[in-house]
């Protein structure tokens, strides 16, 4: 029936196609065959609306830029213990390693009884600390979950910013003062910032232009001590896995901001091995998602929580009695569920939850992640554009000046004019990155990118269209695919295709109808299936400037379809590296009549594009 509904709407005018998208997604929901809340649109329309607003005009202070104090609060450091013996020493010794006033900065071990020496060893370190000048207090308690034992080390402390941390990660030195600095910069209103995780970071979606996400993992994660009082901390139901979810939800639903900050790195060791499937999270989670369905989700939301729990029973053993666990989560779900229903209060926050999950999922959340090289080289970020485009500017160089690559330089050429100067000056002085601006004469979007690689300085160039958005760590990732694969001349990623409303553009606002992964996208480097197609999103492919000096730049009488043929003539004799993680996005147009108008200009430049690809191809072969 979903099929017959999904075909029906592409023969329907709009209004009426959306309706039959949403009785579809309402039937799959309530059937729990794809369980996704109808929050979760309207959630991450919450998030772009933000975007917008926050980037119509000039902002002095950048949350994700922000200046350093010149003095530092004080911060309660909370850690939850059991059996956790072997992570202790490398934690304290990144804690010591910390560049952050040790006197500001209390740390409290919970130590939910363990069985083997944790709490005798936690004793026994705490000498080092105090003499470094850092307050310890160590607590043993009943183990009554891992939010409890936060509880009672919040409940412990006065001062205003809370760290919540697992034991088993290390700080990068300075993860902390980035991400107080943060806070401090920030809305009164903003009550939490989660540090980024590696070798395996968090697939979740965030905002890569304000930071602002539905829910923070709280691995690691600075809380506002007022913020977290005044709702009352952790909810102790969840003894672990759906905790940080409950909270954040609970944090928005009182009318706060959650922030991702990626300038904070922590390396986080919860998995042996990538895709690892840990029994406590399976059941902890599952038990997690229906709880917190019934406690904040939309009716149809609870209504599916039942067909849920009986797909669990009846889903294949995940681990060797997994569906007995199971089991015992539902029965104990049926006795906490009257209470999670007389907790739901109203809101006007939004509460996604997709299938077993809370947000979108970004491909590639096993690829690792690795250190930042000491002397990173420069990479130049390359955008065309002009007059009329400032709020998809704005976003593009913030999403720019946000990339964890310190070493960067943003070129702007301006296709027939000087209108966006003044917009290029005040980002480079709120965000403190290097913004270069190129006034040109109407030439065209391929002549434009030209100049730009032409005045580029790095050693790699990215070409980053004025209304595509990076995530902070793409130009990372892309680099340092590079710097293990020394052959290779240029590395990419695959990108989501973020369906755009453009409307309202001229007021400063858009509307994000869909985000999807093309399945054409997910295609590791072959110069023959290159050679058919493109498969690389222009934005998401780092390549050796080199290569622009070699082989020159776009043809400058086509507009488009040549970064296609860019691609082919920088891959012919090379090697493309392909990164299968998704780190930036791109714009199509929501308006049929302007798809189709893409549609039909990419079709009569593709014989023109491939004819000059296989005459140069055959000029090589020739010379060779």
């Amino acid at each position: 029936m979903s099929h017959g509904l999904d075909r029906l709407g592409h023969h329907l005018p709009r209004p009426l196609a959306r309706l039959t998208g949403k009785l579809r997604a309402r039937l799959l929901n309530i059937t729990g065959i794809l369980p996704n809340s109808s929050a979760n649109f309207p959630a991450i329309g919450a998030l772009v609306a933000e975007r917008c607003e926050v980037t119509r005009s000039a902002h002095p202070v950048d949350p994700l830029c922000p200046p350093m104090p010149d003095t530092w609060p004080a911060v309660d450091i909370s850690v939850v213990t059991y059996n956790s013996r072997r992570w202790i020493e490398p934690f304290i010794d990144s804690v010591l390693a910390l560049d952050y006033p040790k006197q500001q900065l209390t740390l409290r071990f919970v130590d939910n009884s363990s069985t083997d020496d944790t709490e005798t060893c936690l004793r026994a370190i705490a000498p080092k600390l105090l003499a470094a000048g850092i307050g310890v207090e160590v607590i043993q308690r009943p183990n009554k979950g891992y939010g409890a034992g936060h509880n009672v080390a919040l409940r412990a402390g006065s001062a205003p910013f809370c760290l919540v941390t697992n034991i088993d990660l290390t700080f990068e030195p300075d993860c902390l003062r980035r991400v107080v600095a943060t806070a401090m910069a920030d809305a009164p209103h903003a009550a939490a910032w989660e540090l980024r995780q590696k070798p395996y970071e968090h697939p979740k979606f965030y905002d890569p232009i304000t930071g602002t996400t539905n829910w923070n993992a709280h691995a690691c994660v600075l809380l506002r001590r007022t913020a977290v009082d005044a709702i009352g901390g952790y909810d102790e139901t969840l003894f672990m896995y759906g905790e940080d979810v409950e909270l954040s939800y609970r944090l928005r639903r009182a009318g706060h901001l959650l922030r991702y900050c990626p300038a904070a790195t922590v390396w986080h060791y919860s998995y042996e091995s990538s895709h690892q499937v840990k029994p406590l999270q399976y059941t902890g989670s599952t038990f997690g998602n229906l709880y917190l369905r019934l406690k904040y989700g939309n009716p149809t939301d609870i209504i599916v929580v039942p067909m849920l729990g009986l797909r669990l029973l009846l889903a294949p053993e995940v681990f060797p009695g997994s569906r007995r666990k199971v089991f015992g989560s539902l029965l104990r779900l049926i006795r906490v569920a009257p209470k999670a229903l007389l907790a739901r209060q109203a809101s006007s926050a939004h509460f996604p939850f997709h299938t077993w999950d809370y947000e979108l999922v970004r491909d590639g959340a096993f690829v690792e992640q690795h250190p930042m090289p000491v002397a990173p080289p420069l990479i130049s970020i390359i955008t065309r554009t002009y007059a009329g485009r400032e709020l998809y500017l704005r976003q593009a160089l913030l999403s720019g000046a946000h990339q964890t690559w310190c070493n960067t330089e943003h070129i702007v050429v301006e296709d027939g004019g000087d209108s966006m100067r003044g917009l290029c000056e005040e980002i480079a002085r709120s965000t403190g990155r290097t913004i270069h601006f190129i006034a040109n004469e109407k030439r065209g979007r391929s002549h434009s990118g030209n100049l730009g690689m032409a005045a580029a300085t790095g050693r790699w160039c990215l070409l980053l269209d004025d209304d595509d958005l990076l995530f902070a760590e793409h130009l990372e990732v892309l680099a340092n695919a590079l710097l293990h694969a020394p052959e290779a001349v240029a590395s990419y990623s695959p990108a989501w295709e973020v369906v755009t409303d453009t409307q309202n553009l001229k007021q400063g606002a858009y509307v994000e109808t869909n985000h999807g992964l093309p399945g054409v996208l997910r295609q590791p480097f072959d110069f023959d299936v290159l050679r058919h197609h493109n498969y690389l999103a222009i934005q998401s492919v780092l390549f050796e400037r080199q290569l622009f000096v070699e082989r020159g730049g776009f043809d400058e009488d086509m507009d488009a379809l040549e970064d296609w043929l860019l691609w082919l003539r920088y891959a012919y004799g090379h090697h493309f590296v392909y990164v299968p993680k998704v780190t930036s996005m791109f714009r199509t147009p929501a308006d049929p009549l302007k798809a189709q108008e893409r549609s039909v200009a990419f079709a009569q430049a593709y014989p023109l594009a491939l004819a000059r690809a296989e005459t140069f191809i055959t000029t090589q072969q020739r010379a060779a």
